[in-house]
C-alpha cells in the first residue's frame, strides 16, 4: 500500500467516526424525545381513563336522579289522587 492510499483511508476512518458520534448524538436526542412523548402519552392516557370512571359515576347519578324523579312523580300523582278523594268525601 502506498502512503497516498493510507491517508485517505484514514480520511475515510476519520469520516466514518465523525458520522457515527452524529448518529449517536442525534439518536440520544431522538431518545430523549420519545421518553418525553411516551411520558405524555402516560399521562394523557391516566387522564382518559380517570374521565371515563368520572363519565360513568355522572351516568349512575344520572340515573338515580331519573329514579328519584320518576318516584317523585308517582307520590305526587298518589297525594293527589287521595286529595280528590277526601275532597270528594267532604263534598258528600
Amino acid at each position: 500500500m502506498e502512503f497516498e492510499q493510507i491517508d485517505l483511508l484514514a480520511t475515510r476512518i476519520n469520516k466514518a467516526v465523525e458520522l457515527i458520534e452524529q448518529l449517536k448524538t442525534e439518536n440520544n436526542t431522538l431518545q430523549q424525545k420519545c421518553d418525553l412523548l411516551q411520558s405524555e402519552f402516560d399521562d394523557k392516557n391516566s387522564l382518559i381513563q380517570q374521565l371515563k370512571e368520572e363519565n360513568q359515576n355522572l351516568r349512575l347519578v344520572q340515573n338515580e336522579s331519573s329514579l328519584g324523579k320518576e318516584r317523585e312523580e308517582k307520590i305526587r300523582n298518589k297525594v293527589e289522587l287521595m286529595l280528590t278523594k277526601l275532597d270528594e268525601l267532604q263534598n258528600l
